[in-house]
């Protein structure tokens, strides 16, 4: 008897550590309750948004114009200007077959015309032409030069007429690198080219759509917009410009779901559009005996102008032009299944589904389990010796 009491006593005091030992017992992540009490503190660092219908069709009907906004969408006057490096022709036509030109002696005739040779237009922006002398050609348009020429040699030459063109075009160029089947110099001519355009005249992308992102730099600004979003909106097929260096990128989407799900994963997606019902699909749904129906938290960064439409008036934690936001679904209501169809996952997502209580309860039950049945054992074995 003292045995039992002695064990019995022992047993309890297990016991009570482990409970003590519970009240701090870990979990896959916060509680839906943590999350939410964080959000309603003064200095929050992020906001919870309340899955909604209307909330659903502001996202859905959402459209960042990254590339328009940040460049412009304004085709350049200036792509047919003359550049130092350029490599102009000059041919010179005269009214009588006895004029200055028709000699042939220092050139070459060309379709009853004379050509000047093929020059680089030099470092000091300037190209020569016999008898007109030095011409500034840089920065001018070759119809501008070739009025300045025909100027040059009024006096000289009877009744000149000049034509001259660009051969070999250096200096209105883009650069296209990166996932294309050649990067090189793209020329630009005076019709005006668009990211597609230069990307095609650099042999076009070499993998999916899909799989990849275009980067363009400007000076000192650089946007980065997906290939298929540039396919899709005309607007962000904006107009390029000399000097436009063209990057494609290989950039596969994915998202990263943590907490009650058969699977805790970061998942890559090749869909033009996946829902929140698709990405859980893809790690094995949520777990029956962990997860909190009210508890589907999707964390992201979104423009602060956005936020303010999506909760007008009320009071929001970002700091700049973005702002930390974690978007809520309650599955409790059987209307947020139709809000899993609708909402839309987008790259860098993270999905965390919360613990429900229950769970936390059904371990502890576990735990208290697993220590007691030794004591209970032990009661058994001793009362039997007693008998």
């Amino acid at each position: 008897m003292n045995f039992l009491k002695a064990f019995s006593a022992l047993s309890l005091a297990v016991i009570s550590l482990t409970v003590a030992s519970c009240t701090g017992m870990s979990s896959s992540g916060p509680s839906a309750g943590d999350i939410l009490s964080e959000a309603g503190k003064t200095y929050a660092p992020y906001t919870v948004v309340e899955v909604t219908p209307a909330v659903v069709r502001v996202l859905s009907g959402r459209v960042d114009q990254q590339l328009a906004v940040t460049f412009g969408n304004t085709r350049k006057k200036s792509s047919s200007l003359i550049g130092v490096g350029d490599d102009v022709v000059v041919s010179i036509w005269e009214a009588s077959n006895n004029g200055l030109f028709a000699s042939g002696t220092t050139t070459a005739r060309t379709m009853g015309g004379t050509q000047v040779p093929q020059q680089p237009v030099s470092e000091s922006g300037t190209i020569t032409v016999p008898y007109a002398g030095t011409i500034k050609a840089a920065n001018k348009t070759p119809d501008q030069v070739k009025l300045e020429i025909e100027s040059a040699l009024k006096g000289v030459a009877v009744e000149p007429q000049v034509l001259v063109s660009v051969v070999k075009n250096v200096s209105n160029t883009v650069t296209v690198t990166g996932e294309v089947a050649t990067s090189g110099l793209i020329p630009l001519s005076a019709r005006g080219e668009k990211l597609l355009d230069v990307i095609a005249m650099a042999g076009g992308p070499r993998m999916e759509a899909h799989q990849l992102a275009v980067q363009i730099t400007r000076g000192l600004h650089t946007e980065t917009i997906p290939m298929e979003r540039l396919i899709s909106d005309p607007v962000e097929n904006i107009y390029v410009q000399s000097g436009d260096v063209i990057t494609l990128l290989r950039q596969p989407r994915s998202f990263t779901v943590f907490g009650a799900t058969t699977a805790n994963a970061s998942v890559q997606f090749d869909e033009a559009q996946l829902y929140l019902n698709q990405a859980l699909a893809k790690v094995g749904g949520l777990n029956d005996d962990r997860a909190n129906a009210k508890g589907i938290f999707i964390y992201r960064t979104e423009p602060v102008s956005l936020v303010r439409q999506l909760m007008p008036g009320k009071p929001i934690s970002g700091a700049g032009d973005t702002a930390n936001v974690i978007y809520r679904i309650d599955l409790s209501d059987p209307s947020g299944f139709f809000l899993l169809k609708s909402f839309s996952v987008r790259n860098r997502d993270l999905i965390y589904i919360a613990n429900s209580s229950m769970a936390e309860v059904r371990k502890f039950a576990t735990i208290i389990g697993a220590t007691t049945a030794p004591v209970v054992q032990a009661a058994a074995a001793s009362n039997a010796l007693q008998n």
